[in-house]
């Protein structure tokens, strides 16, 4: 077993990490979510076949464009910030041993 010392965390690669995990989990969650409102506009009573075209497209591009954007954009906020926390703790800890092993 190799022993390997991590001092510091690279802010944009992790920032970049939970930026990506989040917007893969909003797209999932969006895409769930997509059914929802377009039912939710499909049932509506007030609107003619033509505006509930065009509601059902924009439901649609917001759940999974949109809501995975605005994800990502937070996450990366998140993880620059933890990492930036992380490194002061890695600084004054003098970092972390972590083991590894190579695959065989």
């Amino acid at each position: 077993m190799k022993k390997l010392l991590v001092r510091r965390l690279g802010v944009a690669s992790v920032a970049k990490f939970v930026g990506v995990a989040q917007a893969i989990w909003a797209f999932i969650a969006g895409f769930f979510a997509m059914f929802g409102g377009i039912a939710s506009v499909a049932t509506h009573d007030e609107w003619d076949w033509a505006t509930k075209v065009g509601a059902s497209i924009a439901v649609a591009l917001v759940a999974l464009i949109v809501v995975p954007l605005v994800a990502f954009l937070v996450g990366w906020v998140y993880g620059a910030i933890v990492s930036l926390i992380a490194n002061l703790f890695l600084h004054t800890s003098k970092g972390i041993e972590i083991d590894v092993e190579e695959a065989k």
